[in-house]
Order: C-alpha cells, then structure tokens, then sequence
C-alpha cells in the first residue's frame, strides 16, 4: 500500500509527520490519512515526497504485491551479483545452497555451514574434532568455480564440450584425477552403476552421448519437462566415471537459464524422492517431475525473498 510505503520511508528518513506536512503544505493530520490508507495524496505531492525520499515516483507508487517472476531475467541478475562479489544475495545462496545439497547427494560429508564458509573465506570450518575429507572440499570449492563457469556459458547452446568441460572444473585436483583409468573431462573407460539402473557401456557411450544430443538440439521448444527428460537419459548413459549426478544437475540448471525457465535445485532432503523419480521414470514419468517442479518451488521463494 502507498500509505505503508510513505511511512517506512519517512521513518528511515528519521523524520516526523509533522515535517512532511509543512513540505507538503498540508497538516499533520492529513499525513496521518495518507499513512493510514484513508487518503491519498495528490500527483504534486507525490512529486514532492518521492524527492524527499531520494527515490523515484515509480519506486512509490509500484505495489510490491505484483511482482512478476516472469519478467525478471534470472541469468543476468546471477551474473550480475558475481561480479560484485557482495554477500547476501540471490546468487551468493544459490553458490552455497547447490554446492552443500548436490555433494550431500552424492555423500559428501561437509555440513552447510562448513560449505558457506569455504564460499566465503576459501578456508574450512572445523568443529570440534571433525575430519573432512580432501576431496569433499575439494569438490565444494570445484563446485562454486563450475557455477561460475556455467553462468558465463548459460546462454549458449549445449555441447558434448561443455558437458566434458563441466566434469574437468568439478573433478580437478580430486584422487581420482590422479587415477589414469578415470579420465577426467572424459567419458568412461570403466562400467558404471547409477543405483540399479543398467547404464550404458564405456564403448557404447560416445554413440550414446551423440545421439542424445542429436535429440535435444533438434527439440524446437524446450520446456522444463524436455530439462528432466534430458536428465534421465543424461544419468541412464551416466558416461562419467563418477560425477554424473552432478553434472546432470548442473546441466539442469544451465538449460534452464537459457531456455527462461525457472532454474531448480534438488535439495539433499528431498534425494530419496529424486532417486525414486529417476528410478520410475521409464514407466511413471510423474515422481521425478513432481520432484523438480517441488525444487523450482523453492527456488522461487528464494528468488521473491532477495529480488522481491
């Protein structure tokens, strides 16, 4: 309400009803009326109070109730936020938040308060006698550098490349990198498992991998199902040693960005849900989506809370 607006922006003014009105040329009461909602002041005062806010007549009159979703541009407003490096952002939570859930996924032992303070300070948190394992730190801090490196590409088309280029930043410096058999930034030399889904051989993979592209580049719309779609197919291949997961859900998220749907995160307590989706999907394709449409869910309540 504009009477709301009014008062808050006379109080953070440290000004009293009294010294509105004199501005105004109009009586104490008379602000009383228009705080109160009863009374709504003229174009000229409205002129003359945004002036004595420092803002604009647009940023009094817009009614925060209609906020729109729709009409921000999520991809310009993370990259925006990282370039500026302050905290207490969309994109400074969303660093964190993604980092601690998808390692906690795939069983990484980091609390999120450890997590945050290695996005913050580049540093671990240890309490009390707690071990943290190398490569879970590792990976977290990989983690923040491949968001990084997806919002720079996010509008771009996707590529085996790409794919490949997002295993390399999140497996750099890990033990299994130092393993010749795993191939980093490379598909599979070893079979694999994603739970009990049968995935596709180390020979197979490359075809694999090309066909599924083929498929999803050739898509004239892509909407959010044709995102998860892409992800079981992505982690029925699994064409990574390990990181699959991952990789799959950053995918997930960069191909919403580029494609104006709302981005997603799975959170680590809704994993047993995730599983289950992937596991059905074949034949009930209905879990899984109720699974990322419940993230976007989230992801938009953090999204109304720092941009709203």
């Amino acid at each position: 309400m504009l009477g709301e607006k009014i008062k808050l922006y006379r109080e953070k003014k440290n000004m009293t009803q009294n010294e509105i009105a004199e501005i105004l040329g109009v009586k104490a009461t008379t602000v009383s009326k228009y705080e109160a909602g009863t009374l709504e002041p003229n174009i000229e005062s409205i002129k003359k109070l945004s002036e004595t806010f420092g803002i604009t007549i647009d940023e009094l009159l817009k009614d925060e109730s209609d906020f729109d979703i729709s009409k921000i541009n999520i991809l310009e407003i993370l990259r925006e936020q990282k370039e500026m490096k302050l905290k207490g952002n969309l994109y400074h939570n969303t660093q964190i938040i993604f980092a601690y859930n998808t390692n906690h996924i795939e069983g990484s032992n980091l609390t999120e308060d450890q997590t945050r303070y290695i996005f913050e300070t580049n540093s671990i948190l240890f309490e009390s006698e707690t071990v943290a394992s190398v490569d879970d730190i590792l990976e977290t801090a990989n983690h923040f550098k491949l968001v990084d490196y997806m919002l720079d590409i996010a509008d771009k088309d996707l590529t085996e490349d790409i794919i490949k280029e997002f295993h390399k930043i999140l497996k750099e410096g890990t033990m299994d990198s130092r393993k010749e058999w795993f191939m980093v930034g490379e598909y599979k030399k070893v079979v694999n498992e994603a739970g009990n889904i049968k995935t596709s051989t180390p020979s197979q993979t490359p075809k694999d991998m090309i066909k599924l592209m083929k498929w999803y580049n050739s898509l004239e719309q892509i909407t959010i199902k044709e995102i998860i779609e892409f992800h079981f197919r992505f982690e029925k291949i699994h064409p990574f040693q390990d990181g699959n997961g991952r990789i799959g859900r950053i995918i997930m998220f960069k191909e919403c960005l580029k494609n104006n749907v709302i981005p997603f995160i799975i959170l680590d307590k809704n994993k047993l849900f995730y599983y289950r989706g992937l596991k059905e999907y074949k034949n009930e394709k209905g879990y899984l989506i109720d699974t990322c449409l419940n993230a976007q869910d989230q992801y938009i309540k953090m999204i109304e809370y720092y941009l709203k």
